[in-house]
């Protein structure tokens, strides 16, 4: 996090030029001023210099910052926005809503959140969370639960039968581990099948994401220090979710890399993958695309599939809404967001929408499924160990 000092020197590199403006999915939708990356960062520096309070107003335009950092990559003078919205939100004063607190016991305690995607599992399949949809209070957390997958426990060393290349960490993540542990085991069988061990390190912990964007620094820093004690240093470490990766990129001094960048520089040579002929049409998560910069390598890895046709999303620029928490504490302006992307989705009319973020694939499924829509939504690395074999079990 920034000092009141540095965050006055920061603000002070913004020359209000508004190249940022068009870029900044809230203000296209508000049209105000203050929720412009510019106009935050001057709330941010008044704030700083005690001209203005950090009052419920000023709390109100730094919550409906979706943190998609698309104004980084239009700004000139490279201004860290990231660096500034983090830490505003630190300073604002808050009092945790019941998702808040709800998601800070469940990522502090991995083992409960896995205990939870087992009892999510089951109510599934007795018929338990169709009835607890229709209390109005949990409508729309329930509609975001994908399939509920089978959890894992997991070992910490997967050891490759084919010629060893080389090493890995495995990076499981709070979300993914419980919503998302199909694409893991993907991960650990294609990671393994070109030639890769994979660690995966008992003690690692959720990447600090969600409590930065709450505010919480003290729960982010405890979890980013066990990260950084966790993973062995000398080794790539590898994310699924790009939240998590440009979390950690962000935060700890790991190397970071997300999983489709590293597959897409791999050596594929005598893998049979099998043809798949399908429309795939693929979205960009802003912490992608912004942070890890690792979008076009997706497409790369795709490509790999004989006679699949990949082709990008339309509006893969702007935030689809979910940005980790925000789908569920800023649901107006998510839902306004996930418009968008759900109507470029129809008009793509593709078979499978991939996707290299929980949240964004989260939020995405949930918007499909209310429009009765076909359309599968699956990761790079998911397609990528199906068309090699993976039945979705590791030995």
């Amino acid at each position: 996090m920034l000092t009141t000092a540095e965050i006055i020197a920061e603000a002070d590199r913004c020359v209000a030029c508004g190249l940022c403006l068009p870029h900044c999915p809230t203000y296209r939708k508000t049209g105000s001023e203050a929720d412009s990356p510019r106009g935050r960062i001057q709330l941010m520096s008044a704030v700083a210099r005690e001209i203005l309070p950090a009052n419920a107003r000023f709390k109100q335009h730094i919550d409906l910052c979706l943190s998609c950092r698309n104004c980084e990559t239009a700004c000139p003078n490279g201004v860290r926005y990231g660096a500034l919205i983090d830490t505003a939100r630190a300073t604002v004063a808050k009092t945790p809503s019941v998702t808040d607190n709800t998601i800070r016991y469940f990522i502090a305690k991995p083992n409960y959140a896995r205990l939870a995607s087992n009892v999510l599992r089951y109510a599934q399949t007795l018929g338990l969370t169709t009835l607890a949809s229709k209390i109005p209070a949990l409508k729309s957390s329930i509609a975001l639960l994908p399939p509920m997958p089978v959890s894992q426990t997991w070992r910490a060393l997967y050891t490759t039968n084919a010629t060893k290349k080389g090493a890995v960490n495995l990076f499981l993540g709070c979300a993914s581990n419980a919503f998302d542990t199909d694409t893991l085991r993907a991960s650990v069988y294609v990671l393994n099948r070109l030639g890769f061990d994979v660690n995966i390190p008992p003690a690692q912990t959720c990447c600090g994401g969600l409590a930065r964007q709450n505010g919480d620094v003290q729960q982010a820093t405890q979890l980013i220090n066990q990260n950084k004690i966790a993973f062995q240093k000398d080794l790539t470490t590898l994310t699924v979710a790009s939240g998590c990766g440009a979390g950690l990129q962000d935060y700890t001094d790991l190397t970071i890399q997300d999983i489709s960048a590293f597959l897409a520089t791999a050596d594929w040579k005598n893998i049979e993958i099998s043809p798949l002929k399908q429309d795939i049409t693929v979205h960009d998560p802003c912490t992608l695309r912004n942070v890890q910069k690792s979008h076009a390598n997706v497409y790369d890895l795709l490509k790999k599939i004989p006679q699949a046709n990949i082709k990008p999303l339309s509006g893969n620029a702007q935030c689809c809404g979910g940005a980790g928490a925000y789908m569920l504490n800023q649901p107006k302006m998510a839902a306004q967001l996930l418009n968008d992307k759900i109507t470029a989705v129809q008009q793509s009319q593709p078979q499978i929408l991939a996707t290299s973020n929980i949240g964004c694939a989260l939020h995405i499924a949930a918007g499909l499924r209310e429009k009765h829509s076909d359309v599968t939504v699956l990761h790079p690395v998911s397609m990528m160990a199906k068309q090699m074999g993976f039945t979705g079990k590791l030995d």
